[in-house]
């Protein structure tokens, strides 16, 4: 038996093209000595603040990360930026028949969160203004809301996790690292809804807080705008 050990996060190659699986070798691909075993682990960055920008400046930068456009008659005085990252890290052991290996998920690895978060304040408000403060808060809350929708999926996306590797079978493959790039594919593709539907969540919240009503109600508590 051996072992290979791989670190990817979004492999782009399909499936199909890692697998080699004519009858008689995958007949032979049998690896009952294998148990899969998972982890999560939950990557949580630093927080960065900037008071460095313009509200136009704010504008240009939610557009570039494809975030909707103001609200009519608003513009943005603070703006929270994330980027959720996931990767995989697996490990899996085989064996070398007539022709490929017989490869089998050993070990699964999923690293989820971000690398840094940052909040910006509309340089316009300086740090110790009632203005500033109450942008603070309200990107603040973004952050929040990031987070604890973040840990709220986290037990799904463990059990899920660990159902897919379970579930995953031997392959025969050309090489051990195209059976590692396989199931790297594979959990990917399993787990792709359930995190797509996380993110659908946190855009839900966003909205809630990114609303008219609540835009007025911050405004509402200083004056000198």
């Amino acid at each position: 038996m051996r072992a290979y050990l791989a670190l990817l996060p979004f492999v782009l190659t399909p499936l199909a093209a890692l697998a080699w699986t004519p009858a008689a070798a995958a007949a032979d691909c049998r690896l009952p000595g294998v148990e899969t075993t998972t982890r999560l682990t939950e990557k949580r960055g630093s927080i960065r603040f900037s008071n460095g920008f313009s509200g136009k400046q704010l504008e240009a930068k939610r557009r570039r990360a494809g975030g909707a456009a103001s609200q009519a008659n608003w513009h943005p005085v603070g703006l929270m930026g994330r980027d959720l990252k996931w990767e995989f890290r697996v490990k899996v052991q085989g064996q070398r028949l007539g022709r490929g290996y017989c490869v089998g998920l050993k070990d699964a690895e999923l690293t989820i969160g971000y690398d840094r978060i940052d909040v910006y304040v509309d340089r316009r408000y300086r740090p110790g203004t009632c203005q500033y403060d109450v942008i603070l808060e309200h990107e603040n809350q973004h952050v929040r809301n990031f987070q604890d929708t973040l840990a709220s999926y986290l037990p799904d996306i463990r059990a899920r996790l660990a159902d897919e590797a379970a579930a995953a079978t031997p392959q025969v493959t050309g090489s051990m690292s195209n059976g590692a790039r396989y199931f790297v594919n594979l959990l990917r593709n399993r787990l792709t809804p359930l995190i797509e539907r996380m993110q659908q969540d946190m855009a839900r919240a966003d909205a809630r807080l990114d609303t008219p009503d609540s835009y007025r109600a911050t405004q509402a508590r200083c004056d000198g705008w």
